[in-house]
């Protein structure tokens, strides 16, 4: 990256258990590909769960989408639009591999827990890979730590920050912001500190917004 480029933050409200978010997290990565070395993205991830009701336990995954879209044949049709969507940008959905459906409070802490945003990404794909691609149970400890380790190599860390309740309790809190502050979907994207891009919507739109961004920025300079 250039030396010249210009710090951009980027933050992307997200569930690791949405696959729409794993959809727009590959969407906004072919953007900045795109987009190069013209900004240095400083990319956030900020909690939001989809379905906070789920035990700590999960339940199965199949079960609990079908009481969503009503029907066995709706959810088939879903899954099928899905998987092309993610082929045509790198993800291969393995749905029916997932075996649960997953409270996700646990794994936005883990993700908070960790120092830098570099390794915070790190962790987000990783677990949006074990639950979309490998069909990982994460709602089991040991299956967690294994997904983890790579990021976190501490299990001493690892299990202090698994069981820090203040922590699940500032994540609840934020989620709570999201929604007082009218998210009620996601993912949802802040680019720049002052554009919404709601959805995993074209490369192109992000590529836009960005482009708008640094337009403004360049006459904010020249009118100074």
């Amino acid at each position: 990256m250039s030396t010249n480029s210009e710090p951009f933050s980027i933050d992307i409200v997200s569930d690791v258990a949405c696959p729409w978010c794993y959809v727009g997290k590959k969407k906004l990565e072919l953007a900045l590909q795109t987009v190069g070395d013209k900004i240095d993205p400083q990319v956030r991830w900020r909690p939001f769960q989809l379905s906070p009701e789920i035990p700590e336990a999960g339940i199965d995954y199949k079960e609990h989408l079908t009481q969503k879209f009503g029907s066995l044949d709706r959810l088939d049709g879903a899954w099928q639009r899905l998987t092309q969507i993610g082929k045509d940008v790198g993800i291969s959905f393995q749905f029916d591999a997932i075996p649960k459906a997953t409270n996700t409070l646990v794994l936005h802490a883990l993700v908070a827990g960790l120092s830098s945003l570099e390794e915070q990404a790190k962790l987000v794909d990783l677990f949006f890979a074990a639950n979309f691609t490998e069909g990982k149970d994460l709602t089991d400890k040991e299956i967690i730590w294994k997904v983890a380790e790579p990021v976190y190599k501490d299990r001493i860390k690892f299990d202090a920050v698994f069981a820090d309740p203040e922590l699940k309790e500032h994540i609840r809190q934020e989620i709570s912001y999201y929604h007082q502050n009218g998210i009620s979907g996601v993912p949802y994207f802040i680019v720049g500190g002052k554009y919404a891009v709601s959805g995993a919507q074209d490369t192109s739109v992000f590529v836009e917004v960005i482009e708008t961004v640094l337009k403004e920025r360049e006459s904010e300079k020249q009118s100074q």
